[in-house]
């Protein structure tokens, strides 16, 4: 009876803390108003003005369309001709239609996959998106887009993330136009990308992210809020995919611009609850429900233009079955570029930390949850780890020896945080049952990938990650290493879709 009410305590408050927010940020709006983009649902980069702390991999769709949508590169003439035959089209029909279209192409491979010796396979994954968007009056928009993501040549069984076949993508309503209003609200099929390594949409994946979802930003200047209650979409191999039920997710992602000079403030919190998982994997296999709650903040800036850096905390609490949780996680990133130099060279380092159970028998749950992240590019371009139970120290560098090109190579070291917690892959799935004993080290990668804009609406890129096993590693599969590598070529035509 006590933990029935201590839970509707939690949740009382926690929609009483959303509504306070929301009513601050409605006095805000009361003030005059500045036009924003709407950044809180469609930027979600750990650097100031759409870039990355490290490479320019975590979302290569973010290059096209523009320079107001690109992580780098210059307002110059492209070496091609652009071809956009969204735009043509839409600028023959009338102001209150438009359509969008995007292409994307990827051959990969790997070898020893899921740490299987002798698991080898390449394939071609194929996605095609398009988009109607209606606009009967400046402050109304409904938009619908579908998706058809499928593999070819793929080792059987197939199924999402990589097939995918004619689903609804995207089907909302705005309210308010987020490039003019101080106040926006979404209701419906959407994206969320508030911050990549926590809630994201996740789009290096061939079906991507979508969520069922009432999403409001309001805008004064300097000051976003975005305040949210979704419901992730649970893809089907094909036809119209679901949320699950009971799976809601519900948020408050603030942005502070300038507070401290030439920074971002960013505080958040978030509240997910699930009606089935494994309280504790490392300890067995029991389920119970989760009702975590996240409260975070990400200072990223610029100390000179040459300088930038990334610092993020969260901490969560909340239930796992009848576990109280208490876990915790750190990134932190720093960067530094030569812009005088030929080849504007510009080096990275990255360190993330994801707390795990010392002792999964405790009762208590240790282990940092990622809720919806990201994954490419998290732990390195294999795409295997994630972030809980894990050490990462991570550095690189780019150097762009054409004003559309460039070249990044880049080398992680990665531990488990505690010896006696699991292995967690990308997904928050538990892997390596059973061997504690085996040490710490999962390993380390090495990464080399490349990314050309052809014009404005076409980029291609390649990458190679290898893997090399750990003592962990090679105790867990007894492979000395994985290793991936793909050759993407993205189109992506917004057309004229007015904001």
């Amino acid at each position: 009876m006590r933990s029935a009410q201590k839970s509707a305590y939690w949740a009382a408050s926690k929609l009483r803390l959303l509504f306070a927010w929301a009513a601050i940020a409605i006095l805000f709006a009361a003030s005059k108003m500045h036009a924003q983009d709407d950044l809180t649902t469609q930027n979600g980069s750990s650097a100031l003005n759409g870039g990355w702390i490290t490479g320019p991999a975590s979302n290569p769709l973010s290059l096209l369309n523009g320079p107001a949508n690109r992580t780098f590169g210059k307002t110059v003439p492209y070496d091609f001709p652009d071809f956009h035959p969204m735009t043509s089209l839409d600028r023959r029909l009338p102001h209150w239609i438009a359509f969008q279209a995007e292409e994307r192409l990827r051959f990969e491979g790997y070898q020893d996959g899921s740490f299987q010796p002798g698991n080898n396979d390449s394939y071609l994954l194929n996605r095609l998106r398009l988009q109607a968007d209606l606009r009967p009056a400046s402050w109304i928009r409904f938009s619908a887009q579908v998706q058809d993501a499928r593999p070819m040549y793929q080792k059987p069984p197939y199924g999402p993330p990589n097939e995918n076949r004619w689903d609804l993508k995207l089907a909302y309503t705005e309210f308010g136009n987020p490039m003019k209003h101080s106040i926006s609200v979404r209701i419906g099929r959407q994206l969320i990308n508030y911050n990549n390594t926590i809630i994201a949409s996740s789009e290096w994946r061939n079906q991507g992210r979508s969520y069922d979802a009432v999403v409001t930003n309001l805008q004064n200047g300097r000051f976003h809020l975005g305040v949210f209650a979704a419901s992730v979409v649970d893809p089907l191999a094909s036809g119209i995919s679901h949320h699950q039920q009971g799976n809601n997710v519900y948020g408050i992602y603030g942005r502070f611009t300038s507070v401290i000079p030439k920074s971002d403030l960013e505080p958040f919190v978030l509240w997910h609850v699930q009606p089935s998982v494994v309280i504790d994997p490392a300890a067995s296999s029991a389920r119970g429900k989760q009702n975590l709650r996240a409260f975070g903040v990400r200072w990223k800036g610029q100390l000179h233009p040459a300088f930038e850096y990334s610092v993020q905390g969260v901490f969560e609490e909340g239930t796992q079955g009848s576990e109280p949780i208490r876990a915790w996680a750190t990134s932190d990133g720093v960067a530094y570029q030569k812009q005088s130099w030929w080849s504007q060279p510009r080096v990275f380092a990255q360190f993330d930390y994801a707390s795990g159970s010392s002792n999964p028998a405790a009762g208590v749950h240790r282990t940092f949850d990622s809720i919806y992240p990201t994954t490419h590019d998290r732990f390195g371009i294999t795409d295997i780890l994630g972030w809980q139970n894990i050490q990462s120290y991570r550095v690189g560098g780019t150097v762009s020896p054409h004003v559309r090109l460039t070249f990044t190579a880049q080398y992680l070291d990665f531990h488990r945080a505690q010896q006696n917690d699991e292995l967690y892959n990308n997904t928050g799935t538990a892997i390596g049952h059973g061997i504690a004993a085996y040490g710490k080290h999962i390993g380390d990668e090495a990464d080399v990938y490349s990314w050309y804009e052809i014009n404005r609406h076409f980029n291609i890129g390649a990458g190679y990650g290898h893997l090399g096993a750990g003592s962990f590693l090679q105790h867990l599969a007894g492979i000395p290493a994985y290793s991936n590598f793909y050759v993407a070529l993205n189109f992506k035509d917004n057309g004229q879709i007015a904001h």
